[in-house]
């Protein structure tokens, strides 16, 4: 087995002493010249670490201060899910069939866990897409913030932080982009099934909220698809 390289070594050195020292976003780390000393390393192995964990989001890195730990973030996971898409290790089918499976379950809990203010919140948003109408930018980013607040209603932050980083992967996707300009009617369905989804978390109704969501899965994945509505077809 190869061994690991310094800045392997000072990665997972800091990481322990993380999980040893209980420290949380937020808390300063070791500098570099003190994890240097202790390891008896020269600094810029350990500089290279310490770069490499801010690329992660693991490490806030500025000028002049100690480094930081940094809250859960989906950017990192986002690049290398946009990576596998946009190399076509996967397609942006797979990616979809993915956030399906973890947003039927999100659906399920958010219809029972949700907070008033949570459903106060997904109404509104309802509200908002259907103003927006046929304008992408606004009724996107309603849309967005629907799938976050029911995410999140599930009670695992998890969740939130994983379909956040699935769905920047297709939003960074030029084939994807170009599925996102809706005709009309178009956007009218693509409301409808949101507002559904909607009225069953609000209403306690697990069951109906899944199959709504699942409805609303069904659309997307033929618009990246077609072949899917081809298949629907024939059953």
């Amino acid at each position: 087995m190869d061994r690991p390289t310094l800045s392997a070594q000072v990665a997972r050195h800091l990481l322990a002493l993380v999980s040893r020292e209980h420290l949380r976003p937020g808390d300063q780390v070791p500098s570099e010249v003190q994890i240097g000393q202790q390891l008896r390393i020269s600094r810029g192995s350990v500089r290279e670490a310490y770069r490499t964990l801010s690329a992660l989001g693991i490490l806030e890195i500025e000028g002049g201060r100690k480094p930081r730990l940094r809250a859960f973030d989906p950017a990192a996971l986002s690049q290398v899910f946009g990576y596998a898409v946009n190399t076509t290790q996967v397609t942006p089918g797979q990616v979809l069939e993915t956030r399906r499976a973890l947003e039927l379950h999100t659906t399920q809990l958010a219809a029972s866990q949700a907070s008033d203010a949570q459903r106060l919140l997904l109404r509104e948003l309802i509200g908002r897409m259907r103003t927006a109408g046929e304008d992408r930018t606004s009724r996107t980013a309603s849309e967005r913030e629907i799938h976050t607040t029911i995410a999140q209603a599930s009670g695992n932050p998890l969740f939130a932080v994983l379909l956040s980083a699935l769905r920047a992967s297709l939003e960074a996707s030029p084939r994807v982009r170009a599925e996102q300009q809706l005709l009309p009617q178009e956007c009218t369905v693509d409301i409808d099934a949101h507002a559904a989804i909607v009225e069953c978390i609000c209403a306690g109704d697990a069951a109906g909220a899944v199959a709504a969501m699942s409805h609303h899965f069904d659309i997307a994945l033929t618009r990246v698809d077609p072949t899917r509505a081809i298949l629907s077809d024939r059953s």
